[in-house]
Formats: structure tokens, C-alpha cells, sequence
């Protein structure tokens, strides 16, 4: 049997991968090295976990021949798969070296008593685990311009990329790959590689080549990667590629070159090409094993402006066809059906198909293996919004389809029905950027088999700078339809503001993107219908306030809130969320409303809940019993706040293990606080804490705080973000805070008491002399004070007593209430028979007037004031203010003379007066209004003497 491998293995190198996974496993069990090449060709054009660690578990298995080559291979083709991939077939590489470690580890310890065996045995260590080291990234002995990837392995990654090269460098013989991208190359020279005998992938993309030849290419008999996008390819040979017989994946987009004028014939072995393709010049050439043709517009150079049943006939087991952004105006019948393994295909962003134009699309899909479909934005950005028909997809009901993205197509509307013609295999939809009105169709989810949505990004259909396709239909194509708009009235708010509004969803389904929707609502109460769902993310839109409840998503996990500018939560809308173990709502104003709820009634109903997001939400602090019934939380996130201090509960958090505290305003953490997370820390040991960017201080009053620093054992992290400000203004790092906290001992120390003890001390002796000196000279002080003041009294007088100034003798201030007094009896004994010019406000204000000008206008030109007093001129509030209007004047205008003078009309004790009028009663003479006939004439005698003056 073994003697009919090669044979075997010739005829068995079929396109067919699980063939060939099998094929490989079988030659690696019996150590059939000669079949090496094969593996390694089927290695390098697969990405996909379920082909590569297969192989890879059964290299390890095999000889130390066959594990080299495991480690070899692995290096030249990671770079191309994905992340899990990468780390599990890690894992089974490197078994070994681990247990090479575990042995060094092993005798270390036994033999540290042994100073020469354990010499010995660290040496032994160390030459085994250079064999395992970290590959670096050095400059490359042959050129000084690129880097190289080294190790133990006789194979060396180059990359070149980025070097301004005009010439490709000679490479080592043990070179695996090599980057020249991004230079200035062009040529390659004849016989260039011929030493390169293992290369297995070269980028020349983005460079100036402009001619390719057969002899480019001699030696590299093992290539199965080759990029030679962006260039200036204009001239070539029929058989450029014939040397690179195992080519499976070949770039040439962005070429000035038409490959099928130069009848190029590409390699048998080749499964993936991405080629610029104008189907009017040319013709795709025959590729009987191609598995991935991309035309792609966005990437390159696509010109198909109409796809006929035999423009891509000769690549009939394509599994990936991309023509996307390739101009397509219509599609006829039998365009697709003849691919058979067709699985993916890309119509985007070809904006003059529309959907009447997608249906001859659909209409092949039947006759393939179609997984995914995608027609995004295939309706123009300045057209009216569109209607989904059933004839639009009707075809898909016969299909395995999985996968459906139709994002930035405008979408208003779906007929009712089209929904239920999908196939039951579809489980990821893709709507996105579209303008979805509330219809019947939204009903028609529930039925469907569905588990991810993504409905992101609606009403942001314009792009800037966008430029529209002109399209050139034919007008005998059935496609060229003119499509009636729907005007449809958007029912989205009448229909869902109404408390207990169903809202369908689908039953399997288990994520929900719906962000960045532009949705200005409040959340109201919604009966949600039977549903798994898992994940949604309502973020980037304006629900700004979030009442609920939404009954009910017993199984969600993940809820993502933020960025919504939310301001009010009631306390019932997380309540039937009882599963759910992420919170995200970040960059909100919860800060309105979080500090009231004293009792952690918001968040009660989440007993679950593992993590929350709480950053940039304005909170100046939260309640003690704010996360009270939260015990399983692990995370906890309030960067970005107003907070200054740790006022909320976290002791009975015994998974907690990080709280972000970062950007807020904290100065320091009290005693409580620091006591809260050292017994955090006793339940859970790795716990961290992060305060940097907080305006911490570092003084005689935080040095407790500073000393919790530096004893710790909590976990602080960014401590090289972290500062805190000195009593000098200066700012210090707390990378390491014992250095802080020893000079604050210092500063702090005995020294201080010292000082403020000596300062108090005098101070209170100065005070004590300068009061005995004074109580002893009182009275001499206070004569000289009444010597002055007489003396600049008289000084001034002549400047003061000038009458002519001013136009009335007295303005008289009273209520409206004492008007009878005033008319009747002051007026005529004032100005009949004294011969006074008096001013009373109903009389003399100026008509039109505000009235706070007329009293200030009236008492600045007039030489007194008489002031009526009562408990109706106490109550007045204009009375009140021609009061102190007056005394102003006399302090400000008339040198601090007083010109108030008060005629009290009735009797009134101290403590009927406000404390205004008592200090004037108490330092000035005054004059009550008497009851008796003697008394009433000696009263108008000494008011007309008092006004005369």
C-alpha cells in the first residue's frame, strides 16, 4: 500500500478540503514524509480551525520529523488566521516546551541545596529554553532596511515594508516570507529567487511594477501567497505564473492590464483570486478550481453592467463570488445557477440594481449552496425610501440560506408576508441604515427562526462627499420598472406610546443591535413577546427617560444603555431584567436621579448582575445602600463623575475584584472608605482599584490616606497616572506614595505643633495688649473722635445749608391710609399759613413716571423729609422704601446730614418698629402728633420751625 502513495497522492489532490484533511491524516499516521509538500500546500491555503488543527494535532503525534515541519508551517501561515485559531493550535505546539520548563523547574527546586548540580542544571535550563524563546523582530544582516523575525527555526519572516526600496534586497536561503509592500519597486529581476526555494508568501503591493515575466518568478516552486495589488501592471506573458505551482492565493487588483488579452493562464492550484474585471473588454479566463473570485469595485477597478448567464461560466465551483460596487444595471436568469458550491455571494453597492433588479438575482439561488447574501445599498442614497415586495424574495424560501444583510438601502416598509417567505435556516439579519416605518411586517418576525439583528444606524442613509451612480438601463428589461413610493404615515410613536403595546419579537432570537437610530422616546411600558434574548444594545440614541417596564426578558444577559442622555429612571424598568449580568449605561445624566434612591430601589431587581458601567453620568455621590442587593457584582465603573468620596456600600461584594473611581473629585479616601476596601480585599485577593485623574492631595490632612497607599495590599491601578497636588501647588507622582508619605511625616511632625502652638500663643498675647491699651485710653479715644467729627462738621456746613438748590422745603412721605391727616390738616398749616413748598406724591409725581424715579427725584430735591410714621406706613412697601431711599440720600449725597425727620401719628412702642426706624428714633429727635388743642398748636409751631431751618 505504502508503494502507491505517490500515485494515490497525485490523483487525490482534489479542491475538495475535506477530502484532502482526511488524505493528510492518513499519510501523517504512517510517517509518509514524501507527501510533506501536499500537506504544507493544503496548510497554507486554509484558515479555517476545523481543516488546520486537525493536521496539526496529527503532526504532533507523529515523528520529530513530522512535529518540525508542524512548527515550521505554523509560523508561515498564523499571520493569516484567526485569533482562536492561533491560540489553539498554540496550545498544541507547545506541549513540549512547557514540559521542558517543568523539568528545569523540578530539579531547581529538588537540588537547591547542591550549588554545583544546580549550576548545572540552570545551564541545562537555559539551553533548553532558548529553543522555545519569543520570536524578535531585528534588522536583517543582508539589508539594513528590513526586519526579520527570528528563532531557532530555519525559517525567517521578512518584512521590508515601508523602506522606500527601488530594488528588492537578495534573500537568505532560509527566508519563509517576505513583506515588500509600500516601495518604490520596479522591476523584479530574472532569477531573483531562485535560491528561495521554501518562500511561501510575497507582498509586492503598492509598489511601481509595471511588467511581469515568467523568469520573475523561477525557484519559487513553494509560494502560495502572492500580492500584487496597486501597482502599474501594463505588460505580461501568457505564462508569467507558470512557475508557482502551488499558488492558492493570488491579489493583482488595481493593475492597468487586461489579463485576458495576454491569454495569462493561472495556476491549477490557484483557490482564491482577487483581479479587476471589465466585462465589455474582456472575458474572465478558465479556472476550473477557483473557490474565491473577487471583482470587487471597492477594492479595485469593476465594470459589469449587466450580468449574463455566461459571465462567470468559467469559474462554475466558485464558493465566494464578490461584485460588489461593479455598476450592475440588471441581472439575467441563469446567472448564477450553474455554481453549484456557491455559498457567498456580494451584489453591494450597485446602486442601480434596486430590488427589482435583485429578484432575477434571487431567482438562481435556488440551484446553489448559498449561505450568505448580500445586497447592501443597492438602491441610491437620493432616491425615496422603498417597499420589500414578496416577488423580491420569494425565491430565498427554497433556499439554505443563512445569513441576509441588505444595510443602507432605504428600506420604509415590508409587504406583509415577505418576512414569512424567508427560509427556516436563516439566523443573522443585517439591516442596518435604513429608514423603517411601523408596519404589519414587524409581526410577521415572530415566527421566523432568527437570532441576530442588527437594525443599527436608521436615518443615516446620506454620506458626505457621495457621489451617485448614473444608471443605463435597457428599456426592454423587465427589470427597469419604475418603482411607486410608499407614503406611508409613521405610526412608530402613536402605536408604541400606548401602555402595554406588544412588541414582537423573534422567538430564537438572541441579539439585538439597535444603536446610533436617532430615537428621541421615552421608554414606556411594553408587554415584550416570548423571546431568548440575550444581547441588546439600544446605544447612541435619545431614550431619555426609561419608565418600563419591558415585560419581559427573562433571559437577557447584556443590556447596553449608554450614550443615551437619559435624566430619569423609574424604579420598576429593570425589574424584569432578573438574569441580566451586564449593565452598560454609561454617558447618561443619571446623576439626577441616582443620589435620591436611598434605598437601591433601581437596581434591586438584577440580583445577578456581575457588571456595571456607571462612567461620565454627572453622580455626585451614591446612596450606602445604592448596590445593596447587588453581592455578585465583579466590576463596578464610575469614571468620569463628580464623586469625592466612597459613600456607597461594597463590603458585602465578595466577587468584587475592580472598581474604577478614575477622573472624579476626589481629594482623598476617608477612614470608612479605606475600611470598606481592605475588607474587600480580605474576601477577594486580587482586587484592584483605579482613582487616577482625581485631584488627590497630599498634605498634613491626607496623610492617612497616603499612608493607606503606600501599606496596602489592594491593588491600585494607573498608579503612573495617579498625582496628587502639595501644600506648595506642586504636583507628585504616586507611583510610589511611601516616598510621599515619609516627606509628609517630616512636614507633618511635632515641629508643626510647635509652630501653630507658638503662633496661637502670640496671637492671643497681641490681642490682650491691644485691648488693655485701648479700655485704658477709652475715653480719650473717644473725645478725639467727637473733636473731629465737629470739626469737619463746621468745616462743611456752608456747602450744605445752600436752600436755593433745591426745589421743595420738605417732601412728605406717608400711606395712602393717613391721607386725611396730610390734606386736611398738614397741608394748609405747612404751606397756607408757614408759606412752605411741600412735595406729596399725589400731587407733585410726574404723570407717567416709574414711581421709584418720582420718590428718588422728589427726595434728592427736596431740603427734609417728614416721614407720616404708623403701622400703615410700616406695612407699606413704598413707604418703606421712600424711608430708606431717604437715608441713602443723607448719607451718600448730603454728607451723612440727617434729613429724615419723623412725625409719629399715633402711639407705637419699640417693638412695633423694625430695627431701621429704631436706630434712627434712638439717635435723633422725633415728634408725636398730639390728642389736645394746646399740644396740637405747640406740634405745627415746632414742625414749621424744624422745616424753616
Amino acid at each position: 500500500m505504502v508503494e502507491q502513495y505517490p500515485s494515490i497522492s497525485e490523483k487525490i489532490q482534489t479542491h475538495n478540503a475535506e477530502v484532502r484533511l482526511r488524505w493528510s491524516q492518513i499519510n501523517i499516521k504512517n510517517n509518509y514524509t514524501q507527501d510533506i509538500p501536499n500537506i504544507r500546500t493544503f496548510l497554507v491555503s486554509q484558515g479555517k480551525q476545523k481543516y488546520t488543527l486537525p493536521v496539526y494535532k496529527a503532526l504532533i503525534k507523529s515523528s520529530e520529523e513530522m512535529k518540525k515541519f508542524a512548527k515550521e508551517v505554523y509560523e508561515e501561515t498564523k499571520s493569516s488566521f484567526i485569533t482562536q485559531t492561533v491560540c489553539l493550535a498554540q496550545k498544541f505546539l507547545c506541549y513540549t516546551e512547557l514540559f521542558l520548563k517543568s523539568i528545569c523547574f523540578y530539579f531547581i527546586f529538588f537540588t537547591r541545596n547542591m550549588v554545583i548540580i544546580q549550576l548545572f542544571h540552570l545551564l541545562v535550563c537555559f539551553v533548553l529554553m532558548i529553543g522555545v524563546k519569543c520570536h524578535l523582530k531585528t534588522k536583517c544582516s543582508f539589508s539594513h532596511a528590513c526586519r526579520c523575525k527570528t528563532s531557532l527555526s530555519k525559517f525567517v519572516e521578512v518584512d521590508c515594508s515601508n523602506s522606500k526600496l527601488k530594488n528588492i534586497p537578495k534573500l537568505p536561503r532560509n527566508v519563509s516570507s517576505v513583506d515588500l509592500s509600500n516601495n518604490d519597486i520596479h522591476n523584479i529581476p530574472e532569477h531573483h529567487f531562485k535560491d528561495n526555494g521554501i518562500l511561501s508568501e510575497i507582498n509586492l503591493s503598492v509598489n511601481r511594477l509595471h511588467t511581469l515575466k515568467k523568469e520573475m518568478f523561477f525557484g519559487l516552486k513553494n509560494v502560495g501567497k502572492l500580492h500584487m495589488n496597486n501597482n502599474n501592471i501594463t505588460e505580461t506573458t501568457n505564462d508569467s505564473f507558470s512557475y508557482l505551482q502551488r499558488l492558492s492565493y493570488l491579489d493583482v487588483k488595481k493593475n492597468n492590464i487586461s489579463w485576458n488579452n495576454y491569454n495569462v493562464t493561472f495556476p491549477q492550484s490557484l483557490l482564491t483570486l482577487k483581479i479587476d474585471y471589465n466585462a465589455s473588454h474582456e472575458n474572465l479566463p478558465e479556472m476550473s478550481h477557483l473557490e474565491t473570485l473577487d471583482v470587487s469595485g471597492s477594492s479595485g477597478q469593476c465594470s459589469i453592467h449587466t450580468v449574463k448567464p455566461d459571465t462567470f461560466r468559467s469559474v462554475p465551483t466558485i464558493n465566494e463570488l464578490d461584485i460588489s460596487a461593479c455598476k450592475v444595471n440588471y441581472v439575467h436568469n441563469g446567472s448564477f445557477s450553474f455554481m453549484k458550491n456557491l455559498s457567498i455571494l456580494d451584489v453591494s453597492f450597485n446602486t442601480c440594481l434596486r430590488f427589482d433588479g435583485l429578484e432575477n438575482v434571487t431567482i438562481d439561488l435556488p440551484f446553489t449552496s448559498i449561505k450568505i447574501l448580500k445586497f447592501n445599498k443597492i438602491h441610491k442614497t437620493f432616491q425615496m425610501n422603498t417597499k420589500i415586495l414578496k416577488q423580491h424574495l420569494l425565491h430565498l424560501n427554497y433556499t439554505n440560506l443563512e445569513e441576509l444583510h441588505g444595510d443602507s438601502n432605504r428600506i420604509q416598509l415590508i409587504e406583509e408576508g415577505t418576512i414569512q417567505q424567508l427560509p427556516a435556516s436563516i439566523r443573522k439579519l443585517f439591516v442596518s441604515d435604513n429608514e423603517f416605518s411601523y408596519g404589519q411586517y414587524i409581526f410577521d418576525f415572530i415566527t421566523t427562526q432568527i437570532e441576530f439583528v442588527n437594525a443599527s444606524f436608521l436615518f443615516n442613509s446620506r454620506r458626505d462627499k457621495e457621489r451617485e451612480e448614473k444608471c443605463e438601463r435597457p428599456d426592454e428589461s423587465s427589470c427597469n420598472k419604475v418603482f411607486k413610493p410608499n407614503y406611508v404615515f409613521d405610526e412608530t410613536i402613536s402605536r408604541f406610546s400606548t401602555a402595554g403595546r406588544l412588541l414582537p419579537l423573534p422567538r430564537k432570537l438572541k441579539k439585538v443591535l439597535y444603536k446610533d437610530c436617532f430615537l428621541r422616546y421615552d421608554i414606556q411600558q411594553y408587554t415584550i413577546s416570548e423571546n431568548i434574548v440575550e444581547y441588546v444594545d439600544l446605544s447612541y440614541n435619545f431614550f431619555y427617560s426609561w419608565i418600563g417596564p419591558l415585560l419581559t426578558f427573562d433571559h437577557l444577559q447584556l443590556l447596553d444603555l449608554s450614550n443615551n442622555i437619559c435624566s430619569n429612571v423609574s424604579k420598576v424598568f429593570f425589574q424584569s431584567f432578573p438574569n441580566l449580568t451586564e449593565l452598560l449605561i454609561q454617558n447618561n445624566l443619571l446623576g439626577f436621579v441616582l443620589p435620591d434612591d436611598t434605598e437601591g430601589e433601581i437596581m434591586q431587581h438584577m440580583p445577578v448582575l456581575q457588571f456595571v458601567n456607571l462612567a461620565e453620568n454627572r453622580i455626585p455621590s451614591l446612596p450606602y445602600n445604592f448596590f445593596k442587593s447587588h453581592t455578585n457584582l465583579k466590576d463596578i465603573k464610575l469614571g468620569g463623575n463628580m464623586m469625592d468620596n466612597i459613600t456607597f456600600q461594597i463590603n458585602h461584594m465578595k466577587q468584587l475584584s475592580s472598581l474604577d473611581l478614575s477622573n472624579n473629585r476626589i481629594s482623598s479616601l476617608d477612614e470608612h472608605a479605606r475600611g470598606n476596601l481592605e475588607e474587600v480585599y480580605k474576601v477577594k485577593n486580587n482586587f484592584s482599584i483605579d482613582i487616577s485623574g482625581n485631584p488627590l492631595k497630599c498634605s498634613c490632612d491626607t496623610i492617612e490616606f497616603i499612608k493607606w497607599m503606600s501599606t496596602t495590599k489592594v491593588k491600585i491601578l494607573n498608579k503612573r497616572e495617579t498625582a496628587c497636588l502639595t501644600s506648595r501647588g506642586d504636583q507628585e507622582s504616586l507611583l510610589k506614595p511611601n516616598r510621599i508619605f515619609e516627606k509628609l511625616q517630616i512636614e507633618c511632625s511635632s515641629y508643626s505643633s510647635l509652630i501653630e502652638g507658638t503662633v496661637a500663643s502670640l496671637v492671643v498675647f497681641l490681642f490682650v495688649l491691644i485691648w488693655g491699651i485701648c479700655y485704658r485710653n477709652r475715653w480719650r479715644l473717644r473725645y478725639m473722635y467727637y473733636m473731629v467729627k465737629n470739626k469737619y462738621q463746621v468745616q462743611n456746613k456752608g456747602n450744605l445749608d445752600n436752600d436755593s438748590q433745591y426745589e421743595y422745603d420738605a417732601f412728605i412721605s406717608y400711606d395712602n391710609n393717613d391721607r386725611f391727616f396730610v390734606h386736611d390738616k398738614l397741608l394748609p398749616c405747612l404751606e397756607r399759613e408757614a408759606g412752605l413748598k411741600l412735595c406729596i406724591h399725589k400731587r407733585d409725581f410726574l404723570p407717567g413716571n416709574d414711581i421709584a424715579a418720582n420718590i428718588t427725584s422728589a427726595i434728592h430735591n427736596s431740603r427734609k423729609v417728614v416721614t407720616v410714621m404708623s403701622h400703615n406706613y410700616l406695612d407699606s412697601y413704598w413707604c418703606m422704601f421712600e424711608y430708606n431711599m431717604a437715608k441713602v440720600e443723607s448719607i451718600y449725597s448730603r454728607n451723612k446730614e440727617n434729613i429724615l425727620f419723623l412725625v409719629f401719628l399715633e402711639q407705637m412702642t419699640a417693638k412695633d418698629l423694625p430695627m431701621m426706624v429704631l436706630e434712627l428714633v434712638q439717635s435723633h429727635s422725633y415728634i408725636e402728633y398730639p390728642n389736645d388743642e394746646f399740644g396740637d398748636a405747640v406740634f405745627w409751631n415746632k414742625l414749621r420751625e424744624v422745616l424753616s431751618q
